[in-house]
């Protein structure tokens, strides 16, 4: 009974000190930014959120498209045999278009 108690309750128990540690060196450093928002991708959703342009470069727009494409799904099909069709492009890439522009 004891070992299994000792079993569950010291990853908790672990677990709940890292968690300690994290606030507490976050309250006391504030100003010193952790690894994580050092990446260039969370750099990227905080400076667009605030409304400041940086550039893209390929692996953003690669994990925007990922992402797009896991919330929506294509409004219309395009095809095209010989280069583009007579209509011209399809409004859906207009817009995408209009949104990655520099």
């Amino acid at each position: 009974m004891y070992l299994t108690f000792a079993l569950l309750a010291a990853p908790m128990l672990f677990f709940m000190l890292i968690w300690v540690a994290v606030t507490a060196y976050r309250i006391y450093f504030p100003e010193k930014p952790l690894p994580f928002e050092q990446d260039p991708v969370v750099r990227r959703w905080r400076m667009t959120a605030v409304g400041h342009s940086i550039p893209v470069g390929v692996r953003e727009i690669r994990q925007d498209q990922r992402e797009r494409l896991q919330t929506t799904s294509p409004t219309a099909s395009y095809h095209y045999a010989d280069g583009y069709a007579s209509e011209g492009l399809p409004e859906y890439w207009m817009e995408d278009l209009y949104l990655r522009r520099n």
